[in-house]
Protein backbone atom coordinates (compact mmCIF):
# COMPACT_ATOMS: atom_id res chain seq x y z
CA UNK A 1 0.00 0.00 0.00
CA UNK A 2 1.64 3.23 -1.19
CA UNK A 3 1.36 6.64 0.49
CA UNK A 4 -1.53 7.75 -1.73
CA UNK A 5 -3.52 4.62 -0.92
CA UNK A 6 -2.77 5.06 2.80
CA UNK A 7 -4.01 8.64 2.67
CA UNK A 8 -7.30 7.71 1.01
CA UNK A 9 -7.74 4.74 3.34
CA UNK A 10 -7.28 6.85 6.46
CA UNK A 11 -9.53 9.54 5.00
CA UNK A 12 -12.24 6.98 4.20
CA UNK A 13 -12.17 5.54 7.73
CA UNK A 14 -12.35 9.06 9.18
CA UNK A 15 -15.30 10.07 6.96
CA UNK A 16 -17.08 6.79 7.67
CA UNK A 17 -16.65 7.33 11.41
CA UNK A 18 -17.81 10.95 11.19
CA UNK A 19 -20.91 10.05 9.20
CA UNK A 20 -21.82 6.76 10.84
CA UNK A 21 -20.44 6.39 14.33
CA UNK A 22 -20.34 9.94 15.69
CA UNK A 23 -24.09 10.70 15.22
CA UNK A 24 -25.02 7.40 16.90
CA UNK A 25 -22.63 8.11 19.80
CA UNK A 26 -24.05 11.62 20.18
CA UNK A 27 -27.60 10.24 20.13
CA UNK A 28 -26.86 7.64 22.80
CA UNK A 29 -25.11 10.26 24.90
CA UNK A 30 -28.16 12.53 24.62
CA UNK A 31 -30.57 9.76 25.56
CA UNK A 32 -28.43 8.67 28.52
CA UNK A 33 -28.25 12.28 29.67
CA UNK A 34 -32.04 12.22 29.98
CA UNK A 35 -32.53 8.67 31.27
CA UNK A 36 -29.27 7.83 33.01
CA UNK A 37 -27.17 4.72 32.41
CA UNK A 38 -29.25 1.79 33.62
CA UNK A 39 -29.81 -0.91 30.95
CA UNK A 40 -32.01 -2.98 33.27
CA UNK A 41 -34.30 0.01 33.85
CA UNK A 42 -34.41 0.69 30.09
CA UNK A 43 -35.63 -2.84 29.38
CA UNK A 44 -38.10 -2.83 32.29
CA UNK A 45 -39.58 0.44 31.04
CA UNK A 46 -40.76 -1.30 27.87
CA UNK A 47 -43.34 -3.37 29.77
CA UNK A 48 -44.14 -0.66 32.30
CA UNK A 49 -45.21 1.94 29.73
CA UNK A 50 -48.55 1.44 27.99
CA UNK A 51 -47.04 2.62 24.69
CA UNK A 52 -44.56 -0.26 24.58
CA UNK A 53 -46.24 -3.01 26.58
CA UNK A 54 -45.78 -6.51 25.13
CA UNK A 55 -43.52 -5.13 22.38
CA UNK A 56 -40.63 -7.43 23.37
CA UNK A 57 -42.73 -10.59 23.29
CA UNK A 58 -44.57 -9.61 20.12
CA UNK A 59 -41.31 -8.77 18.31
CA UNK A 60 -39.72 -12.14 19.05
CA UNK A 61 -42.87 -14.19 18.43
CA UNK A 62 -43.78 -12.65 15.08
CA UNK A 63 -40.15 -12.83 13.90
CA UNK A 64 -39.97 -16.52 14.87
CA UNK A 65 -43.19 -17.51 13.09
CA UNK A 66 -42.31 -15.34 10.08
CA UNK A 67 -38.97 -17.16 9.78
CA UNK A 68 -40.59 -20.60 10.02
CA UNK A 69 -43.22 -19.77 7.38
CA UNK A 70 -40.63 -18.22 5.07
CA UNK A 71 -38.55 -21.41 5.14
CA UNK A 72 -41.62 -23.60 4.59
CA UNK A 73 -42.65 -21.57 1.55
CA UNK A 74 -39.23 -20.71 0.16
CA UNK A 75 -37.35 -24.00 0.42
CA UNK A 76 -39.57 -26.03 -1.97
CA UNK A 77 -39.24 -23.19 -4.47
CA UNK A 78 -35.45 -23.16 -4.10
CA UNK A 79 -35.38 -26.96 -4.43
CA UNK A 80 -37.26 -27.24 -7.72
CA UNK A 81 -35.59 -24.13 -9.12
CA UNK A 82 -32.12 -25.37 -8.25
CA UNK A 83 -32.38 -29.09 -8.96
CA UNK A 84 -34.17 -29.04 -12.30
CA UNK A 85 -33.93 -27.35 -15.68
CA UNK A 86 -36.52 -24.70 -16.56
CA UNK A 87 -37.18 -22.57 -19.63
CA UNK A 88 -36.31 -18.92 -19.00
CA UNK A 89 -34.76 -19.87 -15.66
CA UNK A 90 -33.08 -16.49 -15.17
CA UNK A 91 -36.44 -14.78 -15.67
CA UNK A 92 -38.15 -17.16 -13.22
CA UNK A 93 -35.45 -16.50 -10.65
CA UNK A 94 -35.89 -12.76 -11.10
CA UNK A 95 -39.66 -12.98 -10.68
CA UNK A 96 -39.44 -15.13 -7.56
CA UNK A 97 -36.79 -12.99 -5.85
CA UNK A 98 -38.33 -9.65 -6.78
CA UNK A 99 -40.08 -9.05 -3.40
CA UNK A 100 -36.79 -8.47 -1.58
CA UNK A 101 -36.08 -5.26 -3.49
CA UNK A 102 -39.66 -4.00 -3.32
CA UNK A 103 -39.86 -1.39 -0.52
CA UNK A 104 -41.71 -2.72 2.53
CA UNK A 105 -44.22 0.14 2.41
CA UNK A 106 -45.32 -1.12 -1.03
CA UNK A 107 -45.69 -4.65 0.31
CA UNK A 108 -47.91 -3.24 3.06
CA UNK A 109 -50.08 -1.43 0.53
CA UNK A 110 -50.33 -4.60 -1.57
CA UNK A 111 -51.52 -6.81 1.28
CA UNK A 112 -53.94 -4.14 2.53
CA UNK A 113 -55.45 -3.89 -0.94
CA UNK A 114 -55.82 -7.67 -1.14
CA UNK A 115 -57.60 -7.98 2.20
CA UNK A 116 -60.59 -5.74 1.52
CA UNK A 117 -62.18 -3.01 -0.59
CA UNK A 118 -61.00 -0.28 1.80
CA UNK A 119 -57.73 -1.96 2.63
CA UNK A 120 -58.71 -1.87 6.29
CA UNK A 121 -60.59 -5.14 6.72
CA UNK A 122 -57.50 -6.92 8.01
CA UNK A 123 -56.88 -4.28 10.67
CA UNK A 124 -60.38 -4.59 12.11
CA UNK A 125 -60.45 -8.39 12.24
CA UNK A 126 -58.46 -9.92 15.09
CA UNK A 127 -58.53 -13.32 13.40
CA UNK A 128 -56.81 -12.23 10.18
CA UNK A 129 -54.30 -9.46 10.84
CA UNK A 130 -51.77 -11.76 12.59
CA UNK A 131 -51.49 -14.20 9.70
CA UNK A 132 -51.54 -11.36 7.19
CA UNK A 133 -48.45 -9.93 8.90
CA UNK A 134 -46.69 -13.32 8.98
CA UNK A 135 -47.47 -14.02 5.31
CA UNK A 136 -46.33 -10.51 4.33
CA UNK A 137 -42.99 -11.13 6.04
CA UNK A 138 -42.71 -14.49 4.28
CA UNK A 139 -43.48 -12.75 0.97
CA UNK A 140 -40.84 -10.10 1.61
CA UNK A 141 -38.11 -12.58 2.67
CA UNK A 142 -38.74 -15.54 0.36
CA UNK A 143 -35.91 -14.31 -1.86
CA UNK A 144 -33.40 -14.92 0.94
CA UNK A 145 -34.16 -18.65 1.05
CA UNK A 146 -33.90 -18.86 -2.75
CA UNK A 147 -30.69 -16.80 -2.93
CA UNK A 148 -28.94 -18.84 -0.26
CA UNK A 149 -30.13 -22.35 -1.18
CA UNK A 150 -30.71 -22.39 -4.95
CA UNK A 151 -27.03 -21.89 -5.96
CA UNK A 152 -25.98 -24.75 -3.67
CA UNK A 153 -28.62 -27.05 -5.13
CA UNK A 154 -27.87 -26.14 -8.74
CA UNK A 155 -24.07 -26.51 -8.60
CA UNK A 156 -23.53 -29.60 -6.43
CA UNK A 157 -21.54 -32.30 -8.19
CA UNK A 158 -24.06 -35.05 -9.15
CA UNK A 159 -21.48 -37.73 -8.38
CA UNK A 160 -22.30 -37.42 -4.70
CA UNK A 161 -25.93 -38.42 -5.21
CA UNK A 162 -25.06 -41.10 -7.77
CA UNK A 163 -22.57 -42.70 -5.38
CA UNK A 164 -25.06 -42.53 -2.50
CA UNK A 165 -27.65 -44.40 -4.60
CA UNK A 166 -25.31 -47.42 -4.58
CA UNK A 167 -25.18 -47.50 -0.78
CA UNK A 168 -27.80 -48.84 1.68
CA UNK A 169 -28.14 -45.37 3.22
CA UNK A 170 -29.11 -43.83 -0.11
CA UNK A 171 -31.78 -46.13 -1.47
CA UNK A 172 -34.81 -44.02 -0.53
CA UNK A 173 -35.40 -40.31 -1.01
CA UNK A 174 -35.65 -39.75 2.75
CA UNK A 175 -32.37 -41.55 3.41
CA UNK A 176 -30.63 -39.38 0.80
CA UNK A 177 -32.26 -36.35 2.37
CA UNK A 178 -30.89 -37.34 5.77
CA UNK A 179 -27.39 -38.35 4.67
CA UNK A 180 -26.71 -35.87 1.86
CA UNK A 181 -29.05 -32.94 1.48
CA UNK A 182 -29.57 -31.96 5.12
CA UNK A 183 -25.81 -31.84 5.90
CA UNK A 184 -25.20 -29.82 2.74
CA UNK A 185 -28.12 -27.42 3.03
CA UNK A 186 -28.29 -26.85 6.79
CA UNK A 187 -25.70 -24.01 6.83
CA UNK A 188 -27.44 -22.26 3.92
CA UNK A 189 -30.93 -22.63 5.38
CA UNK A 190 -29.70 -21.50 8.79
CA UNK A 191 -27.92 -18.47 7.31
CA UNK A 192 -31.02 -17.50 5.33
CA UNK A 193 -33.16 -18.02 8.44
CA UNK A 194 -30.91 -15.68 10.42
CA UNK A 195 -31.33 -12.95 7.83
CA UNK A 196 -35.08 -13.55 7.66
CA UNK A 197 -35.30 -13.28 11.44
CA UNK A 198 -33.33 -10.01 11.36
CA UNK A 199 -35.57 -8.40 8.76
CA UNK A 200 -38.75 -9.60 10.50
CA UNK A 201 -37.40 -8.51 13.88
CA UNK A 202 -36.79 -4.96 12.61
CA UNK A 203 -39.93 -4.77 10.47
CA UNK A 204 -41.60 -1.36 10.58
CA UNK A 205 -43.77 -0.49 7.58
CA UNK A 206 -45.57 -3.84 7.49
CA UNK A 207 -46.17 -3.79 11.25
CA UNK A 208 -47.28 -0.16 11.21
CA UNK A 209 -49.96 -0.75 8.59
CA UNK A 210 -51.10 -4.32 9.18
CA UNK A 211 -51.17 -4.86 12.94
CA UNK A 212 -54.19 -3.87 15.02
CA UNK A 213 -52.69 -2.95 18.37
CA UNK A 214 -49.38 -4.77 18.92
CA UNK A 215 -46.10 -3.12 18.00
CA UNK A 216 -42.57 -4.32 17.43
CA UNK A 217 -39.59 -2.70 19.14
CA UNK A 218 -38.89 -0.94 15.84
CA UNK A 219 -42.36 0.54 15.39
CA UNK A 220 -42.50 1.54 19.07
CA UNK A 221 -39.18 3.33 18.79
CA UNK A 222 -40.35 5.16 15.67
CA UNK A 223 -43.58 6.19 17.37
CA UNK A 224 -41.90 7.82 20.40
CA UNK A 225 -38.84 9.15 18.57
CA UNK A 226 -40.17 12.70 18.27
CA UNK A 227 -40.14 13.13 22.07
CA UNK A 228 -36.95 11.19 22.85
CA UNK A 229 -33.83 12.96 24.12
CA UNK A 230 -35.65 16.02 25.49
CA UNK A 231 -35.01 16.83 29.13
CA UNK A 232 -38.13 17.53 31.17
CA UNK A 233 -40.51 16.36 28.43
CA UNK A 234 -41.84 12.79 28.20
CA UNK A 235 -38.57 11.40 29.50
CA UNK A 236 -40.04 7.91 29.46
CA UNK A 237 -39.65 8.03 25.66
CA UNK A 238 -35.87 8.06 26.09
CA UNK A 239 -36.10 4.96 28.31
CA UNK A 240 -38.18 3.20 25.67
CA UNK A 241 -35.78 4.06 22.85
CA UNK A 242 -32.73 3.00 24.84
CA UNK A 243 -34.36 -0.25 25.95
CA UNK A 244 -35.60 -1.12 22.46
CA UNK A 245 -32.33 -0.23 20.76
CA UNK A 246 -30.30 -2.14 23.39
CA UNK A 247 -32.30 -5.33 22.84
CA UNK A 248 -32.21 -4.89 19.07
CA UNK A 249 -28.46 -4.33 19.05
CA UNK A 250 -27.77 -7.51 21.03
CA UNK A 251 -30.17 -9.65 18.97
CA UNK A 252 -29.02 -8.31 15.60
CA UNK A 253 -25.35 -8.59 16.55
CA UNK A 254 -25.82 -12.21 17.62
CA UNK A 255 -27.84 -13.03 14.48
CA UNK A 256 -25.30 -11.44 12.16
CA UNK A 257 -22.41 -13.17 13.90
CA UNK A 258 -24.21 -16.50 13.56
CA UNK A 259 -24.93 -15.82 9.89
CA UNK A 260 -21.27 -14.94 9.27
CA UNK A 261 -20.18 -18.15 11.00
CA UNK A 262 -22.63 -20.22 8.96
CA UNK A 263 -21.59 -18.59 5.70
CA UNK A 264 -18.01 -19.67 6.31
CA UNK A 265 -19.21 -23.27 6.45
CA UNK A 266 -21.29 -23.07 3.28
CA UNK A 267 -19.94 -25.16 0.44
CA UNK A 268 -16.44 -25.38 1.91
CA UNK A 269 -16.10 -29.13 1.40
CA UNK A 270 -18.57 -29.90 -1.39
CA UNK A 271 -17.31 -30.03 -4.94
CA UNK A 272 -19.31 -27.96 -7.39
CA UNK A 273 -20.16 -28.75 -10.98
CA UNK A 274 -21.48 -27.00 -14.04
CA UNK A 275 -25.09 -25.93 -13.59
CA UNK A 276 -26.05 -27.36 -16.99
CA UNK A 277 -24.48 -30.69 -16.08
CA UNK A 278 -26.55 -31.11 -12.94
CA UNK A 279 -30.10 -30.36 -13.96
CA UNK A 280 -32.84 -32.43 -15.58
CA UNK A 281 -36.42 -31.59 -16.49
CA UNK A 282 -39.26 -32.25 -14.04
CA UNK A 283 -42.75 -31.13 -15.08
CA UNK A 284 -44.12 -31.78 -11.59
CA UNK A 285 -42.09 -28.84 -10.36
CA UNK A 286 -44.59 -26.48 -11.98
CA UNK A 287 -47.01 -27.43 -9.18
CA UNK A 288 -44.57 -25.61 -6.88
CA UNK A 289 -43.43 -22.78 -9.15
CA UNK A 290 -46.84 -21.66 -10.42
CA UNK A 291 -48.37 -21.14 -6.93
CA UNK A 292 -45.11 -19.47 -5.86
CA UNK A 293 -45.23 -17.06 -8.80
CA UNK A 294 -48.89 -16.31 -8.03
CA UNK A 295 -48.03 -15.69 -4.35
CA UNK A 296 -45.14 -13.39 -5.27
CA UNK A 297 -46.98 -11.38 -7.92
CA UNK A 298 -50.38 -11.00 -6.23
CA UNK A 299 -49.46 -8.06 -3.93
CA UNK A 300 -47.64 -6.34 -6.79
CA UNK A 301 -50.59 -6.68 -9.15
CA UNK A 302 -53.01 -5.60 -6.41
CA UNK A 303 -51.12 -2.32 -5.94
CA UNK A 304 -51.33 -1.53 -9.65
CA UNK A 305 -55.01 -2.46 -9.94
CA UNK A 306 -55.78 -0.69 -6.67
CA UNK A 307 -54.52 2.58 -8.10
CA UNK A 308 -57.38 2.51 -10.65
CA UNK A 309 -60.13 1.17 -8.36
CA UNK A 310 -62.07 4.07 -6.83
CA UNK A 311 -64.94 3.85 -4.39
CA UNK A 312 -68.09 5.36 -5.86
CA UNK A 313 -69.72 7.65 -3.28
CA UNK A 314 -72.60 8.65 -5.50
CA UNK A 315 -74.72 5.70 -4.37
CA UNK A 316 -75.95 4.62 -0.96
CA UNK A 317 -74.52 1.13 -1.34
CA UNK A 318 -70.81 0.43 -1.60
CA UNK A 319 -69.63 0.18 -5.19
CA UNK A 320 -66.42 0.68 -7.10
CA UNK A 321 -65.45 1.99 -10.49
CA UNK A 322 -62.34 1.93 -12.63
CA UNK A 323 -60.90 5.41 -12.90
CA UNK A 324 -57.66 7.40 -13.11
CA UNK A 325 -58.82 9.85 -10.41
CA UNK A 326 -56.35 8.40 -7.92
CA UNK A 327 -53.46 9.09 -10.29
CA UNK A 328 -54.73 12.61 -10.92
CA UNK A 329 -54.95 13.20 -7.16
CA UNK A 330 -51.41 11.88 -6.63
CA UNK A 331 -49.89 14.02 -9.40
CA UNK A 332 -51.90 17.12 -8.53
CA UNK A 333 -51.27 17.11 -4.77
CA UNK A 334 -53.23 19.21 -2.31
CA UNK A 335 -52.82 21.76 0.46
CA UNK A 336 -51.89 18.92 2.83
CA UNK A 337 -49.75 16.75 0.54
CA UNK A 338 -47.18 17.61 -2.11
CA UNK A 339 -47.59 16.26 -5.66
CA UNK A 340 -46.01 12.99 -6.67
CA UNK A 341 -43.47 14.81 -8.83
CA UNK A 342 -42.06 16.69 -5.84
CA UNK A 343 -41.69 13.52 -3.75
CA UNK A 344 -40.09 11.77 -6.73
CA UNK A 345 -37.64 14.65 -7.18
CA UNK A 346 -36.70 14.54 -3.49
CA UNK A 347 -36.25 10.76 -3.60
CA UNK A 348 -34.04 10.97 -6.69
CA UNK A 349 -31.95 13.78 -5.17
CA UNK A 350 -31.45 11.78 -1.97
CA UNK A 351 -30.68 8.54 -3.81
CA UNK A 352 -28.07 10.12 -6.08
CA UNK A 353 -26.65 12.09 -3.15
CA UNK A 354 -26.37 8.83 -1.25
CA UNK A 355 -24.71 7.16 -4.23
CA UNK A 356 -22.11 9.93 -4.62
CA UNK A 357 -20.98 9.39 -1.02
CA UNK A 358 -21.67 5.70 -0.36
CA UNK A 359 -20.17 4.15 -3.52
CA UNK A 360 -16.65 5.65 -3.42
CA UNK A 361 -16.57 5.46 0.38
CA UNK A 362 -17.62 1.80 0.37
CA UNK A 363 -15.17 0.98 -2.43
CA UNK A 364 -12.21 2.55 -0.62
CA UNK A 365 -13.13 0.81 2.63
CA UNK A 366 -13.44 -2.54 0.83
CA UNK A 367 -10.14 -1.92 -0.96
CA UNK A 368 -8.46 -1.06 2.36
CA UNK A 369 -9.76 -4.28 3.94
CA UNK A 370 -8.49 -6.26 0.95
CA UNK A 371 -5.05 -4.60 1.06
CA UNK A 372 -4.74 -5.37 4.78
CA UNK A 373 -5.71 -8.98 4.07
CA UNK A 374 -3.00 -9.20 1.41
CA UNK A 375 -0.49 -7.98 4.03
CA UNK A 376 -1.83 -10.53 6.57
CA UNK A 377 -2.71 -7.73 8.96
CA UNK A 378 -5.11 -8.37 11.85
CA UNK A 379 -6.51 -4.91 11.20
CA UNK A 380 -8.38 -6.29 8.17
CA UNK A 381 -10.81 -8.27 10.34
CA UNK A 382 -11.23 -5.37 12.75
CA UNK A 383 -12.00 -2.92 9.94
CA UNK A 384 -14.39 -5.37 8.26
CA UNK A 385 -16.36 -5.76 11.50
CA UNK A 386 -16.25 -1.99 12.01
CA UNK A 387 -17.84 -1.35 8.62
CA UNK A 388 -20.58 -3.88 9.42
CA UNK A 389 -21.70 -2.19 12.67
CA UNK A 390 -24.74 -0.47 11.04
CA UNK A 391 -26.11 -3.95 10.28
CA UNK A 392 -26.59 -4.33 14.05
CA UNK A 393 -28.66 -1.14 14.19
CA UNK A 394 -32.24 -0.82 13.05
CA UNK A 395 -33.29 1.81 10.52
CA UNK A 396 -35.29 3.63 13.19
CA UNK A 397 -32.26 3.83 15.48
CA UNK A 398 -30.10 5.08 12.62
CA UNK A 399 -32.63 7.79 11.79
CA UNK A 400 -32.93 8.79 15.43
CA UNK A 401 -29.15 8.78 15.76
CA UNK A 402 -28.76 11.14 12.82
CA UNK A 403 -31.49 13.44 14.13
CA UNK A 404 -30.22 13.65 17.72
CA UNK A 405 -26.59 13.79 16.59
CA UNK A 406 -27.25 16.73 14.27
CA UNK A 407 -29.29 18.49 16.97
CA UNK A 408 -26.34 18.16 19.37
CA UNK A 409 -23.94 19.66 16.82
CA UNK A 410 -26.27 22.30 15.36
CA UNK A 411 -29.95 22.35 16.42
CA UNK A 412 -31.06 24.50 13.48
CA UNK A 413 -29.58 22.03 10.98
CA UNK A 414 -32.24 19.47 11.87
CA UNK A 415 -34.81 21.73 10.22
CA UNK A 416 -32.72 23.71 7.72
CA UNK A 417 -30.42 21.05 6.24
CA UNK A 418 -32.25 19.66 3.24
CA UNK A 419 -29.84 16.76 2.74
CA UNK A 420 -30.20 15.38 6.25
CA UNK A 421 -31.92 12.18 4.98
CA UNK A 422 -28.84 11.47 2.85
CA UNK A 423 -26.77 10.96 6.00
CA UNK A 424 -29.16 8.28 7.24
CA UNK A 425 -29.24 6.60 3.82
CA UNK A 426 -25.42 6.60 3.62
CA UNK A 427 -25.16 4.87 7.00
CA UNK A 428 -27.54 2.17 5.79
CA UNK A 429 -26.02 1.63 2.33
CA UNK A 430 -22.24 1.78 2.89
CA UNK A 431 -22.08 -1.67 4.57
CA UNK A 432 -23.97 -3.16 1.60
CA UNK A 433 -21.51 -1.56 -0.84
CA UNK A 434 -18.60 -3.04 1.12
CA UNK A 435 -20.22 -6.49 1.12
CA UNK A 436 -20.74 -6.34 -2.66
CA UNK A 437 -17.32 -4.94 -3.61
CA UNK A 438 -15.13 -6.92 -1.17
CA UNK A 439 -15.78 -10.41 -2.66
CA UNK A 440 -15.04 -9.02 -6.13
CA UNK A 441 -11.71 -7.63 -4.92
CA UNK A 442 -10.84 -10.94 -3.26
CA UNK A 443 -11.48 -12.82 -6.51
CA UNK A 444 -9.58 -10.32 -8.65
CA UNK A 445 -6.73 -11.98 -10.58
CA UNK A 446 -3.56 -10.19 -9.43
CA UNK A 447 -1.64 -11.35 -12.50
CA UNK A 448 -3.33 -8.61 -14.55
CA UNK A 449 -2.07 -5.97 -12.15
CA UNK A 450 1.42 -7.51 -12.00
CA UNK A 451 1.70 -7.63 -15.79
CA UNK A 452 0.63 -3.99 -15.98
CA UNK A 453 3.36 -3.07 -13.49
CA UNK A 454 5.95 -4.80 -15.69
CA UNK A 455 4.71 -2.70 -18.60
CA UNK A 456 5.31 0.43 -16.52
CA UNK A 457 1.70 1.50 -16.04
CA UNK A 458 1.04 3.90 -13.18
CA UNK A 459 -1.36 3.19 -10.31
CA UNK A 460 -3.87 5.56 -11.87
CA UNK A 461 -3.72 3.86 -15.28
CA UNK A 462 -3.93 0.35 -13.79
CA UNK A 463 -7.02 1.29 -11.82
CA UNK A 464 -8.95 2.88 -14.70
CA UNK A 465 -7.75 0.63 -17.53
CA UNK A 466 -7.60 -2.76 -15.82
CA UNK A 467 -9.25 -3.05 -12.40
CA UNK A 468 -12.28 -0.86 -13.05
CA UNK A 469 -13.30 -2.60 -16.33
CA UNK A 470 -12.88 -6.05 -14.75
CA UNK A 471 -14.97 -5.05 -11.73
CA UNK A 472 -17.65 -3.10 -13.57
CA UNK A 473 -20.28 -5.77 -12.87
CA UNK A 474 -19.88 -5.61 -9.10
CA UNK A 475 -19.61 -1.83 -9.14
CA UNK A 476 -22.81 -1.56 -11.18
CA UNK A 477 -24.59 -3.93 -8.80
CA UNK A 478 -23.45 -1.81 -5.86
CA UNK A 479 -24.58 1.34 -7.69
CA UNK A 480 -28.05 0.07 -8.47
CA UNK A 481 -28.45 -1.53 -5.05
CA UNK A 482 -27.58 1.79 -3.38
CA UNK A 483 -30.06 3.71 -5.51
CA UNK A 484 -32.85 1.19 -4.89
CA UNK A 485 -32.28 1.08 -1.12
CA UNK A 486 -32.25 4.86 -0.84
CA UNK A 487 -35.39 5.24 -2.96
CA UNK A 488 -37.32 2.75 -0.84
CA UNK A 489 -35.95 3.59 2.61
CA UNK A 490 -38.82 4.25 5.00
CA UNK A 491 -37.79 3.60 8.62
CA UNK A 492 -34.95 6.13 8.90
CA UNK A 493 -36.68 8.65 6.62
CA UNK A 494 -39.84 8.41 8.75
CA UNK A 495 -37.90 9.82 11.70
CA UNK A 496 -35.59 12.24 9.88
CA UNK A 497 -37.93 13.82 7.32
CA UNK A 498 -41.56 13.11 8.26
CA UNK A 499 -42.07 16.54 9.88
CA UNK A 500 -40.32 18.45 7.11
CA UNK A 501 -41.09 19.44 3.55
CA UNK A 502 -38.48 16.99 2.26
CA UNK A 503 -41.03 14.23 1.76
CA UNK A 504 -39.96 11.14 -0.20
CA UNK A 505 -42.04 8.63 -2.16
CA UNK A 506 -42.34 6.15 0.77
CA UNK A 507 -43.31 8.98 3.13
CA UNK A 508 -45.88 10.28 0.64
CA UNK A 509 -47.41 6.79 0.40
CA UNK A 510 -47.62 6.64 4.19
CA UNK A 511 -49.15 10.11 4.42
CA UNK A 512 -51.73 9.55 1.70
CA UNK A 513 -52.79 6.22 3.19
CA UNK A 514 -53.19 7.95 6.54
CA UNK A 515 -55.95 10.22 5.24
CA UNK A 516 -59.48 9.56 6.56
CA UNK A 517 -61.07 6.69 4.67
CA UNK A 518 -64.17 8.73 3.93
CA UNK A 519 -62.14 10.20 1.08
CA UNK A 520 -62.63 7.73 -1.83
CA UNK A 521 -59.24 8.66 -3.28
CA UNK A 522 -57.21 7.72 -0.18
CA UNK A 523 -56.45 4.17 -1.33
CA UNK A 524 -56.04 4.70 -5.10
CA UNK A 525 -53.81 7.78 -4.74
CA UNK A 526 -51.47 6.01 -2.29
CA UNK A 527 -51.38 3.00 -4.60
CA UNK A 528 -50.57 5.26 -7.55
CA UNK A 529 -47.48 6.60 -5.77
CA UNK A 530 -46.60 3.05 -4.71
CA UNK A 531 -46.85 1.91 -8.34
CA UNK A 532 -44.38 4.57 -9.49
CA UNK A 533 -41.87 3.63 -6.78
CA UNK A 534 -42.38 -0.06 -7.48
CA UNK A 535 -41.76 0.29 -11.21
CA UNK A 536 -38.54 2.22 -10.58
CA UNK A 537 -37.20 -0.41 -8.17
CA UNK A 538 -38.23 -3.23 -10.51
CA UNK A 539 -36.29 -1.66 -13.39
CA UNK A 540 -33.24 -1.25 -11.15
CA UNK A 541 -33.58 -4.86 -10.00
CA UNK A 542 -33.66 -6.18 -13.57
CA UNK A 543 -30.47 -4.25 -14.28
CA UNK A 544 -28.83 -5.88 -11.26
CA UNK A 545 -29.93 -9.35 -12.34
CA UNK A 546 -28.19 -8.94 -15.68
CA UNK A 547 -24.83 -8.54 -13.96
CA UNK A 548 -25.30 -10.81 -10.94
CA UNK A 549 -23.20 -13.97 -10.88
CA UNK A 550 -25.63 -16.89 -10.90
CA UNK A 551 -23.29 -18.86 -8.64
CA UNK A 552 -22.93 -16.08 -6.11
CA UNK A 553 -23.67 -17.41 -2.66
CA UNK A 554 -24.85 -14.28 -1.02
CA UNK A 555 -28.03 -12.37 -0.59
CA UNK A 556 -26.75 -9.69 -2.94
Amino acid sequence: MNNTQKFFSILAVFIYSAITIIPIVFAIDRLILVSGFNPILWIQSLDQNYVSQNSITFTFVQAFFSTILTVLIGFPVAWVLGRYSWPFKAFLRSILTLPFVIPAIIAAMGFLTITGPYGLDVRTDESTWWWTLIFSHAWFNIALIIRFCEPVLSTLNPNFEEQLLLLPNGITFFSRLKNLWIPILTPSIAAASCMTFVFSFTSFALVKWITVRDKTLESTMAEVSSSAGIQGYMESSSDIVLGASFIQFLVLLASLWLMSFLQQRRQTKWQQASELFVQNKNAKGWFVLVPAIFFVQLPIISVILGSFRVRDVSENSISFKWSTEGWYEAFQGSYSFPPLSEALFNSLIYSFGTLIIALPLGYILASTIHQLEENNSNLSRILEIYTMLPFALSAAMIGLGVMLGIIKLNPSAAYDFRFLPVLAHVIITVPFVVRIILPALRSFDLSYDENAKVLGMSNFSRFFKIKLPLMKGSILVATVFTLAMSLGEFGASFIVARNSEWITLPLLIDSLRGKPMKDPLTVPSSNAVATVLMLITMILFLIVEKFRNTKDRGMF
